[in-house]
């Protein structure tokens, strides 16, 4: 459990990368903070749910997407 974290596996800081978790962020913070988004049983909180998950889906497709061009995954051959 007390691993430490290469360098290497950090997400890389290139604009793509950064524009990615703002992008991410952003729909996190509307659907936490949407008006009643995670604590009512009406529209707001369908709308709040589908933001966290676009959110959160961004994240991780940002973080895999990231991670395998950085290992060279995907370069031409």
């Amino acid at each position: 459990m007390n691993e430490n974290i290469d360098s290497g596996a950090r997400i890389p800081r290139t604009k793509a990368a950064i524009r990615d978790m703002t992008i991410a962020g952003a729909f996190i913070a509307m659907g936490v903070l949407l008006p009643g988004a995670l604590f009512e049983n009406d529209f707001q909180t369908q709308i709040g749910g589908i933001a966290l998950g676009i959110g959160f889906g961004w994240l991780v497709k940002s973080i895999i997407c990231h991670q395998t061009l950085k290992s060279g995954v995907h370069d031409a051959t």
